[in-house]
């Protein structure tokens, strides 16, 4: 072992020590942030660096950094000149990350232990200068990294996901930050810039301060759905909890066992709000969204802050954005953003998360049947009635192109699932009059629906995860810039046509279950897919 790592290894015992003496946590963290600020500016020869850094391309173990081959490639950039001489950027990188928690992010990942340890000692040596340097370094590119595309990959979260990383030439500019000391306005960059992105950061301190209440709150039982007017015991201890979620005045916190015309009211009210079903049934969901801790409201917040990392930067001067726990597409350019109600995939089939740019409309289309939904749902109705088949105007091929009788096919044979099925343009087309067209490795569009009247429900996870658009006609006539009865009069022609986008228009997936209304009140939306717990565990580990 050599005598620079016996010294950190003695350096952190001593460390250890100390934190086992009876001082406050509070204490012992003003104690290192003051320690660390008055910390003088250091001298670091670039000879020394040099060795230094060659020593670690040699043998990782030497100085176990994060980013090893980033580091070495900032200080060739530099000319193996040293970066961390000035205290005014020392600190604002320390103290920037000993905040970290105020980005949903742990300071404990970024290597302030080591850190802190060669900083205690009080040995300003050239060595300890050289390392300080490598670690200041390294230390600003995790963090940089988690800041600019979050802490964890979304692709290898989900088998559904496919989000491209945010650019940014880091050492670059680290480098220049440095020459023209502006630390701080070079991380704030890495960060969206979004104002809901503040919005979560100020409640997540809230959110956190809550969560030992949680043992306080009435939980309320499942069983049985509740129907209107129906009595039942739990509804006591429903109204109890609708009035700790602000939802039911004191005054109607009473024995009463009834879903009378009053509750109703308000379980309509909460369930609007949390976006399920609007009926005032009290079933499996609705109990769930009563039960939703500050935990849970903990968990959604600091998975919203990672996800606004992940997701890009910019989504072009002209793009549709589809919030899928919203069920919502906005379609935004120069002049305004249009709104419209959205049928996304079912929790078996969900809407995947990506981006893409809008090619071309298909006008009165065939539905190529795809692979899932011919296994699970189109054999097995054929196979327990031929009808459904005529009914459905769906027509089917064999492997050479030819098209069957239908009353010939074995459907008892594993050879039907080898078939294409296709289902001709018309009134129950399930792509409706047109669909929107952009690449993706999911074979997912945007279209039209025959079943239109979904769109008035508030639960609208209903789709096999493509997305339907409510007025999709308006949305067809914005992305190739013809008038809104030009596409009708196409489509009343009945006839198939291709119509490419005239302008470049990004699409983008995304996934939000944090809004916040016009007071700043954070609206907790139903998290269809239940992405957010999960997530949530994963950044506070």
């Amino acid at each position: 072992m050599n005598k620079f790592l016996r010294y950190i290894y003695a350096t952190l015992g001593v460390l250890i020590f100390i934190s086992c003496t009876k001082k406050s946590d509070t204490a012992e963290k003003i104690t290192t942030k003051n320690d660390i600020e008055k910390q003088p500016n250091i001298v670091v020869s670039p000879k020394l660096l040099a060795y230094e850094l060659h020593k670690i391309n040699v043998d990782s173990a030497e100085i176990k950094l994060k980013h090893k081959d980033s580091v070495i490639a900032f200080y060739h950039l530099r000319n193996n000149k040293p970066a961390w001489g000035s205290l005014k950027n020392r600190n604002a990188l320390y103290l920037a990350v000993k905040d970290a928690d105020k980005e949903g992010l742990i300071p404990s990942d970024y290597n302030l232990k080591q850190l802190e340890a060669i900083i205690h000692s009080g040995k300003n040596s050239s060595l300890n200068n050289a390392v300080l340097d490598l670690f200041f370094t390294d230390i600003y590119l995790s963090y940089a990294y988690h800041l600019a595309n979050g802490k964890l990959n979304p692709n290898k979260l989900y088998k559904d996901w496919k989000i491209t990383k945010n650019s940014y030439s880091y050492n670059q500019l680290l480098n220049e930050s440095i020459q023209n000391n502006n630390l701080i306005s070079i991380l704030e960059n890495y960060k969206p810039n979004q104002k809901i992105y503040q919005q979560l950061k100020a409640e997540l301190a809230r959110a956190k301060n809550l969560i030992n209440t949680d043992s306080a709150r009435t939980i309320v039982q499942q069983g049985n759905k509740i129907r209107p007017n129906q009595t039942n015991q739990r509804i006591v201890t429903i109204r109890k909890r609708l009035n700790e979620l602000g939802y039911l005045e004191d005054s109607l916190v009473t024995g009463s066992t009834q879903l009378d015309s009053t509750l109703q009211t308000r379980i309509k009210l909460f369930q609007q709000e949390k976006q399920l079903q609007v009926d005032a049934i009290i079933g499996e969901g609705t109990v769930n969204a009563l039960n939703r801790t500050h935990l849970d409201n903990y968990h959604s917040i600091l998975a919203n802050l990672e996800r606004w990392r992940w997701f890009p930067r910019n989504y072009g001067e002209t793009s549709i954005v589809v919030n899928i726990p919203q069920y919502q597409l906005t379609y935004y350019s120069k002049k305004d953003s249009i709104t419209h109600n959205v049928i996304v995939g079912k929790t078996a089939r969900k809407t995947p998360v990506f981006s893409s740019v809008v090619k071309h409309i298909d006008f009165n289309p065939l539905w190529y049947i795809p692979p899932t939904i011919k296994k699970e749902d189109i054999i097995p109705s054929a196979s327990k009635n031929i009808e459904y088949l005529r009914k459905k105007n769906i027509s089917v091929y064999n492997k050479q192109g030819k098209k069957l009788i239908l009353d010939s096919i074995n459907w008892k044979s594993r050879e039907p699932y080898s078939y294409r099925y296709i289902q001709a343009a018309g009134n129950n087309n399930a792509l409706g009059s047109l669909k929107i067209i952009f690449p993706n490795n999911f074979s997912v569009y945007l279209h039209d629906t025959p079943s239109k009247s979904l769109f008035e429900k508030n639960y609208r996870a209903k789709s096999s995860g493509c997305v339907r658009v409510q007025n999709v006609t308006q949305l067809a006539a914005n992305i190739i810039d013809w008038p809104e009865a030009k596409i009708m009069s196409t489509i009343d022609k009945k006839q198939a046509k291709r119509v490419l986008a005239t302008k470049k228009i990004n699409v983008h997936f995304l996934y939000w279950t944090v809004l916040f209304d016009k007071n700043t009140k954070p609206v907790f939306l139903n998290d269809v897919y239940n992405y957010d717990s999960e997530l949530g565990k994963k950044l506070t580990q």
